[in-house]
């Protein structure tokens, strides 16, 4: 099989994969609600100033608080707690197909050595 007819059926595969169809699913919904979508909006702005002032040795104690107050908040909300552990469920999926692919071709990084 040429590898990219193999790429092909790899995401024919993953779009019929019900992390994948859920979390479509999770996210057609939330563009149902335009209030949901700005949290979510605010909550990845304030996730990338935290990871900006971490990279950046700069203090990030009150942006991580205000990050964990926005967490609190959405928890509330079942909309937006459905799209991110959809969200995330895809995200390790994606993440254990990367790993397989990497150590079949032997470009396991292992950081830890």
């Amino acid at each position: 099989m040429n590898v990219y007819d193999a790429a092909h059926q790899l995401a024919r595969s993953l779009i019929e994969c019900p992390e994948y169809i859920e979390f479509k699913r999770a996210k057609e919904s939330l563009k149902q609600d335009a209030q949901a979508e700005k949290m979510l909006k605010d909550l990845r702005s304030k996730q990338i100033e935290v990871q900006t002032l971490k990279l950046t040795g700069k203090p990030a104690d009150e942006a991580e608080k205000m990050l964990q107050n926005l967490y609190n908040i959405i928890s509330h909300n079942s909309l937006l707690k459905r799209y991110l552990e959809a969200e995330e469920r895809f995200a390790v999926l994606f993440s254990d197909i990367q790993n397989i692919i990497m150590k079949g071709i032997d470009l396991d990084i292992d950081l830890d050595k």
